[in-house]
């Protein structure tokens, strides 16, 4: 059926997209608002979970397929893949509702200025030594 093969074309494009916008690859995804706030993200990801679990449904439609002999392995890995989408898409629902995107921001930003401080120290040229010996948390 054309409708199920496009459904299952743009299945795969999301799932592409899903994994560079995890992966942290793309900038374009980075800066879009509806992938970078964890509750859209986690509804979108609910929402493929769950289309991929209806649509992974083995059940053919004409006698012709009856014939064909069903992978169930694949079947399962779809099955346990798209459960766990779902089940991804609710944590990042429940997550944002507790504000702990806010907590991650502001993690990685500390990080940062942390690696921006340490590169300036060497780049001053002060070995480790020497900054131990002039760190005064470190007597």
């Amino acid at each position: 059926d054309g409708v199920e093969l496009l459904l299952k074309i743009f299945l795969s494009s999301f799932c592409v997209m899903i994994i560079l916008n995890e992966l942290e690859w793309s900038g374009m995804l980075r800066s879009s608002p509806l992938l970078w706030n964890w509750l859209p993200r986690g509804y979108i990801y609910a929402f493929i979970g769950l289309v991929s679990v209806e649509e992974n449904n083995l059940k053919p439609s004409s006698g012709a397929l009856n014939t064909l002999p069903i992978d169930y392995t694949a079947a399962v890995f779809i099955e346990t893949a798209s459960w766990m989408m779902f089940v991804m898409g609710i944590l990042y629902i429940s997550l944002s509702l507790c504000c702990c995107q806010l907590i991650q921001t502001k993690v990685r930003e500390n990080y940062k200025e942390r690696v921006a401080e340490r590169k300036k120290i060497f780049e001053d040229g002060l070995t480790s030594l020497e900054f131990r010996q002039n760190d005064p948390t470190m007597t």
